[in-house]
C-alpha cells in the first residue's frame, strides 16, 4: 500500500498547488457549479432517500457501515459476526442487487458484486445516503433493490482544521483515527484513516450442543485500516478538478460455526481505489468527466481443509456526461459509461475479462402550474458485442399543498451475473441470464418545520433470478430459478421539538413491511418467501441535547426469517436497545467530546445468519478532538 500513498500524495502536494498558483485569473467565492450534483440524487424526484440523522451518525462515527445503516434504513444487514462479512438486503433482493455508488460511480466488485460493509468505516464520509429503487437507468446495474451513496463534499475553510477519534470497547475493540484538512483560496484538500482492532472474544449460548452451553468465540480476531484523501482545485478558466484515492487492508480471522470446531481460517483483503473528475460550467452547458481505477485482493486460507483461494481484480471505469439547462427549469443530460473488468481467481481456469459500454439520456422537466417535476430516462447497455434491452424510467413528483406532495416512478430494472456466476471453477454457469424486470412506486409525504412524514407502497417483479444452489454434496452452481415477486410498504417520520433555546429533542422511525417470494408456478417453493427476508424491520432513533450534552436512544426489531428455500427451518426474531451520551467540551482552539456507548443493553443472544453467533452487551468510550 505504500507505493499507493506515495504515489496519490505527489499528486496532492505537488501537482495540484502548481496548478492553483498559475491561475491568475481566479473569482471569488466561486461557487459549486451544477454540473456536480450526482446524477442519483438530481434524477431522482419520485424516490426517498434515507440520510442518517447527524447526531446517530456522530455516535457510529467509529463503527462501519452496516451498524449505521442497520438503524437509520430499510436495508437488512446480513452479518455474520463483528469483524466478518457483512452484506445488504433491499427491499427484498440480494446483496448483489444493491449498488454501491462512490462519488457517483459503482464500486460493486466485479467478482461477487457485492462489498462487505464492515470494511466501510463511517469516520471517511461526510455524506451517507441510501436510495430505495435507484433506477437502472440512472445507476445501470445491480442496482435493483436500490443504491447506497458515499461522498465527502470539502467546504473551503481558509486555513487548517483536524479531527481525532480514540476509543476502547468490550472484547479489544480499540480504534483510532484521524483527520487534516487543509484549504487556501480555492484549493482544498484532505485526508483522513482510521485503523480498528477487536479480539471478538465474546461469550454465547451454543444452541446447537445438548444443554445449551455458554462458550467463547475463537479465532475471531480483527484488524482493519482505511484511508482516504481527496483534492478540490476550482479554477475560472479551466473548471474544477478532483482526485480522490482510497485504500484498505484488513487481516481477519474466521470463527467457528456452532456447528462446527477449532477454525483456523483467515481472510487477507486489500483494495485500492483511485479517481479523477474534471468538471466545466459554461452558461448553460455543464460537462464532466471521470475516470475510475480499483483493484481488490482477497486470501481466504483454511488450513484444517487444506483449502486456499486467491483472488485479484481490476475495475476501470470512464464516465462522460453532458448537462443542458433551459430556462433554469429543465435539464437534459446524456453520456457514455465504459467499463472494463479483468479477473484471477484459484478457482478460474483462465483471466475473466468482461467490456460494458452504456448509452444513457435524462429529461427533467419542471410544470410550474401543476406543481409538478417529471424525469424520463433511457439507458441502452452493450455487454461485449451482446446487445440488452433498452432500460427506460419514469419519476414525477407534485406538490399538492404547501405540505402534502405525492412522487413515484416506474422503471425497468436488470443485473448481469458476476464473474463468479459465470467462471468459478467447478459450478460457474455461462448459460446464465441477465436479471430483468420492472420496479413501480408510489409515496405520499407530510412535511411540516419540525415534523415529516412519508407512506411508500412498491411492486417489484423479476424474471432469471439467479440463485446459487447445490448439485451435489461438494459442488454449488448458479441458476435462473424463473421468477420473484417482491412488494411491501415503507413508512418514514422525524420529528424535532425545540423546548426552549437549550433543549432541541429528535425522534426518528423507519419501519418496513417486505414479501419477496418465489413467483414461478412451476417451482416447489412457489410462494415462499426468500431466505433471510424479513417480512417485518422496524428502526428508530430518539435523541436529546441540553446545552453541551447530547443522549440517543436507538432501537431495532428484526422480524422471523427463514434459513430454508421451503420455509421450514425458522430464525426467530430480535430486537436490540442501545444507549449512547456525550459531553462536549472546549480548549482554547481545540473542541471535541466525550462518548459512551452501551450497545444491546438487553443482552440479547441472536444471529443475523443462521449458526452465526452476535455479540451480547457490550460498551464502547471514546474522545472525539476537533481544531
Amino acid at each position: 500500500m505504500v507505493r499507493y500513498l506515495v504515489l496519490f500524495s505527489f499528486l496532492n502536494f505537488g501537482i495540484l498547488p502548481v496548478l492553483a498558483q498559475t491561475d491568475s485569473v481566479m473569482k471569488k467565492n466561486l461557487r459549486e457549479i451544477s454540473i456536480n450534483a450526482e446524477r442519483s440524487d438530481l434524477f431522482n424526484f419520485g424516490l426517498n432517500t434515507d440520510k442518517p440523522d447527524s447526531l446517530l451518525k456522530h455516535f457510529v462515527n467509529s463503527q462501519n457501515l452496516g451498524s449505521l445503516l442497520d438503524i437509520s434504513s430499510g436495508i437488512v444487514i446480513r452479518s455474520y459476526g463483528p469483524g466478518c462479512l457483512a452484506s445488504t438486503s433491499l427491499r427484498g433482493g440480494t446483496a448483489q442487487q444493491t449498488s454501491l455508488n462512490w462519488n457517483g460511480l459503482t464500486i460493486n466488485s466485479p467478482v461477487n458484486g457485492l462489498n462487505d460493509l464492515n470494511l466501510i468505516p463511517n469516520f471517511l464520509f461526510g455524506n451517507i445516503n441510501v436510495v430505495p429503487g435507484l433506477a437502472g437507468s440512472i445507476q445501470g446495474s445491480s442496482s435493483i433493490g436500490g443504491g447506497i451513496n458515499l461522498s465527502d463534499n470539502l467546504l473551503i475553510n481558509k486555513g487548517v482544521s483536524g479531527q481525532a477519534l480514540q476509543s476502547v470497547g468490550s472484547f479489544g475493540n480499540f480504534t483510532n483515527g484521524f483527520k487534516f484538512n487543509y484549504s487556501q483560496k480555492n484549493w482544498k484538500s484532505s485526508t483522513a484513516w482510521i485503523y480498528n482492532q477487536a479480539l471478538n472474544n465474546f461469550p454465547f449460548i451454543n444452541r446447537a450442543e445438548f444443554g445449551q452451553p455458554k462458550q467463547i468465540l475463537e479465532n475471531a480476531l480483527g484488524k482493519t485500516f482505511s484511508i482516504l484523501h481527496q483534492s478540490n482545485l476550482n479554477t475560472a478558466r479551466m473548471g474544477s478538478f478532483k482526485i480522490w484515492y482510497w485504500g484498505s487492508a484488513a487481516k481477519r480471522e474466521i470463527p467457528s460455526t456452532m456447528l462446527t470446531y477449532n477454525s483456523k481460517a483467515f481472510q487477507d483483503d486489500q483494495s485500492h481505489k483511485g479517481m479523477l473528475q474534471w468538471s466545466y460550467q459554461l452558461k448553460n452547458l455543464g460537462l464532466k468527466y471521470r475516470s475510475l481505477w480499483q483493484n481488490d485482493y482477497l486470501v481466504y486460507d483454511d488450513s484444517a481443509s487444506y483449502l486456499r483461494s486467491v483472488s485479484t481484480s481490476n475495475l476501470f471505469v470512464n464516465d462522460a456526461e453532458v448537462r443542458i439547462n433551459f430556462n433554469h427549469l429543465d435539464v437534459l443530460s446524456f453520456g457514455v459509461l465504459q467499463t472494463n473488468s479483468f479477473a484471477q481467481a484459484t478457482n478460474y481456469t483462465s483471466t475473466a475479462v468482461r467490456n460494458q459500454t452504456a448509452f444513457w439520456s435524462t429529461y427533467q422537466i419542471s410544470i410550474l402550474k401543476l406543481k409538478s417535476i417529471f424525469t424520463i430516462n433511457f439507458r441502452e447497455e452493450w455487454l461485449g458485442d451482446h446487445r440488452l434491452p433498452i432500460i427506460p424510467g419514469f419519476g414525477f413528483r407534485t406538490k399538492l399543498n404547501k405540505s402534502i406532495e405525492i412522487y413515484g416512478q416506474l422503471s425497468r430494472v436488470y443485473r448481469i451475473p458476476t464473474l463468479n456466476d459465470l467462471y468459478w471453477n467447478p459450478g460457474g454457469n455461462l448459460l446464465l441470464k441477465p436479471e430483468t424486470g420492472w420496479a413501480e412506486e408510489l409515496s405520499f409525504r407530510y412535511n411540516l418545520k419540525t415534523f415529516d412524514i412519508s407512506l411508500t407502497g412498491f411492486s417489484r417483479i423479476i424474471s432469471n433470478w439467479i440463485l446459487w444452489q447445490p448439485i451435489n454434496a461438494q459442488i454449488w452452481s448458479p441458476i435462473n430459478i424463473g421468477q420473484v415477486k417482491s412488494q411491501g410498504i415503507e413508512l418514514r417520520s422525524n420529528l424535532i421539538l425545540k423546548l426552549n433555546s437549550k433543549i432541541v429533542s429528535k425522534f426518528g422511525m423507519q419501519a418496513n413491511y417486505t414479501e419477496s417470494f418465489n413467483d414461478e408456478k412451476s417451482d416447489a417453493n412457489y410462494g415462499k418467501q426468500l431466505i433471510y427476508i424479513p417480512l417485518n424491520k422496524v428502526s428508530g432513533t430518539a435523541g436529546i441535547s441540553y446545552l453541551n450534552s447530547s443522549f440517543l436512544v436507538s432501537a431495532l426489531f428484526v422480524g422471523k426469517r427463514y434459513s430454508s428455500s421451503d420455509n421450514e427451518d425458522i430464525m426467530q426474531s430480535y430486537g436490540l436497545l442501545n444507549l449512547a451520551l456525550s459531553q462536549s467540551f472546549s480548549i482554547k482552539k481545540t473542541k471535541g467530546d466525550l462518548f459512551f456507548k452501551a450497545n444491546n443493553v438487553l443482552n440479547k443472544m441472536y444471529e443475523a445468519i443462521i449458526w452465526r453467533p452476535m455479540p451480547g452487551f457490550n460498551v464502547e468510550l471514546g474522545v472525539n478532538y476537533k481544531f
